[in-house]
């Protein structure tokens, strides 16, 4: 293949600009990629070309239609419904909800050492359910029964992990 000149280059960049590449073409090119290692030029030049580019603020509809369009047969990892309901429930968009909930009424802050994320020091915090989640199925979705705790206070509680309570078996 003939080395083209920098100028060379250029004209042709500048004459491609704007240009839109047909979905047959863009395979060609990912594929003719594969496996070939980027100039660290190269990778600066696209670090450089994304920053300034914002993501839009993925609100609360979006997340829900997000959620409700890839959930059972919809999701391309579905392996006809295996997933025990426990975890169906912790991966669902309602949990998430309830922990970020939980998270902002605390103030991103542990309820029982005070510790938050601050400069320097980053803190890993829990949503805990003070009635055991396995226990009181009724109330895994209600802010007053979740605390934020950071991970040494969350390892103290009674519930923390396999542990029994009252004779019976919390995972």
């Amino acid at each position: 293949m003939k080395k083209r000149t920098k100028e060379h280059a250029k004209k042709i960049s500048e004459a491609l600009k704007g240009r839109k590449v047909s979905p047959e073409i863009g395979q060609k090119i990912s594929k003719a990629l594969i496996g070939r290692k980027l100039s660290k030029e190269h990778i600066e030049n696209r670090r450089k070309s994304m920053t300034g580019i914002k993501m839009p603020p993925r609100t609360l509809e979006y997340r829900k239609k997000m959620s409700r369009l890839l959930i059972g047969k919809n999701n391309p990892n579905w392996q006809g419904g295996i997933t025990p309901i426990n975890r169906r429930i912790r991966h669902s968009l309602e949990y998430r909800l309830w922990r970020e909930s939980v998270f902002i009424r605390d103030d991103w802050t542990c309820i029982w050492c005070g510790a938050k994320s601050r400069k320097g020091a980053r803190v890993c915090l829990n949503a805990d359910h003070i009635k055991p989640f396995a226990l009181y199925p009724e109330l895994r979705f209600s802010i007053d029964n979740g605390r934020t705790l950071c991970v040494d206070c969350h390892k103290t509680t009674d519930s923390y992990g396999v542990k029994k309570i009252d004779n019976f078996l919390v995972c």
